[in-house]
């Protein structure tokens, strides 16, 4: 196999989210006992999940969407070069997408990890700031999310 195309043996199942803020997302990870790292970028979030099973991938959108109840987001999964994607909303999985047109609306590093070209860990080398960690405890994650929640109050006019 030539080192110009990337591997495709991998799988890699992810959540393309509305929600801005990396960390919220890797604490609402935390508070329900799903692993992974969180990716911020102009479009809001992409976290990728540790374990990349469907039944891992459909839980994982369903509880974050049940979350962010009023705008949608999509799972996404790359198996054997293949990606497929469904939209959630308010926790209820919807059709599935056009891959290619969820990823060309999407940011660059967006199509770079699903297509398998770059990985999370990749990213995080070259912007640690863009990637956090959702491998927290539950109380930890809660604790984090509480200390959002009031920073967010305060910033409000």
């Amino acid at each position: 196999m030539s080192d110009d195309f990337p591997s495709t043996s991998a799988a890699t199942a992810a959540l393309l989210t509305p929600i801005p803020n990396g960390k919220v997302l890797a604490a609402l990870f935390g508070v329900n006992g799903i692993k992974g790292r969180v990716l911020e970028n102009s479009a809001g979030t992409l976290a990728v999940l540790d374990d990349p099973s469907d039944r891992a991938l459909h839980a994982a959108a369903a509880i974050i969407s049940n979350f962010a109840k009023d705008a949608p987001l999509v799972a996404l999964v790359r198996r054997d070069g293949q990606i497929t994607a469904w939209r959630y909303l308010a926790g209820e999985r919807g059709d599935t997408q056009a891959p290619g047109l969820i990823l060309n609306e999407a940011p660059g590093v967006v199509s770079t990890i699903m297509s398998g070209a770059q990985t999370i860990d990749d990213v995080a080398a070259t912007h640690p700031d863009k990637v956090f960690d959702a491998h927290m405890g539950r109380f930890a994650a809660f604790r984090l999310l509480r200390a959002s929640a009031k920073l967010a109050k305060r910033q409000r006019p």
